[in-house]
């Protein structure tokens, strides 16, 4: 039986600092879910993608990350040619289109959620439990694991301790049995960014235009998608995968699979 990987990166924070502000009211996690030999597959192809634009050292790795690539700094200077950067952007668009994945989105309203029955549950942890529900609801039979980007110190401690603590003990709406069932490891996997992880540099790629999308189809005010962006979340909503209970959303949450 092929195993599964879910990667993911979120967009926002989880501080509850000027919530009136969209920008910062909402945290979201984004999640793309692999099996094996198309995750290998996609890996090689991704690699050569960054290495056709960006001609780093050919000994270093070429991470890919959302805020670089939009200020076009570092060696992603050279899409300061409008030329190139409208041909890595059809590039990438063009290999999201045609690799087989499935995606996972997650957005908390921390207005809400600090007002609500869950403040006392931290926002990231909150937006996780909600993740692992999704992914393992989608899993059905199958399994799979987990791996997310290293925060690093306090923060991974405690992501890991609040991930155990739903493999060990369940949620408010699945019992431990239903996650221990399709994870399999007892441990979240946290790997730094310079590692060169291409799901969690897709996962960052996404995050952010699939909030966005998120928040538009929800009406809140402010919410401006992105060219770019928009193309992006075109792409990636017909790969959100399907959950039998999606109406069933905890209070302070937009889900959307």
């Amino acid at each position: 039986m092929s195993l599964h990987r879910l990667y993911f990166d979120e967009s926002g924070d989880h501080t509850y600092h000027a919530l009136d502000a969209v920008p910062r009211r909402f945290l979201a996690l984004c999640g793309v879910i692999f099996e094996d030999q198309e995750y290998r597959l996609f890996q090689q192809e991704f690699e050569q993608l960054k290495r056709n634009f960006f001609k780093g050292d050919p000994d270093e790795n070429i991470v890919l990350h959302r805020e670089d690539i939009l200020n076009r700094r570092g060696l992603f200077c050279v899409l300061q040619d409008d030329a190139k950067r409208r041909e890595f952007d059809a590039a990438l668009t063009g290999l999201l289109q045609k690799t087989p994945f499935a995606g996972i989105l997650v957005v908390l309203d921390k207005k809400a959620h600090l007002a609500g029955a869950h403040a006392a549950v931290h926002p990231y942890h909150h937006c996780l439990a909600a993740l692992l529900e999704r992914y393992c609801l989608w899993l059905g039979d199958r399994r799979g694991d987990v791996l997310g980007e290293s925060r690093g110190g306090n923060e991974d401690r405690h992501l890991k301790a609040a991930y155990q603590a739903i493999f060990q003990a369940g949620t408010l709406r699945h019992g431990a049995e239903f996650f221990q069932a399709r994870l399999t490891s007892k441990d979240i996997k946290l790997k730094p960014k310079e590692k060169n992880i291409a799901g969690l540099q897709l996962a960052d790629l996404l995050a952010h235009p699939a909030k966005q999308r998120c928040l538009a189809r929800h009406s809140v005010p402010e919410v401006v998608e992105g060219d770019f962006g928009r193309r992006v979340a075109d792409l990636l909503w017909p790969k959100l995968g399907k959950a039998k209970d999606d109406d069933l959303c905890p209070s302070g949450e937009i889900l959307l699979a």
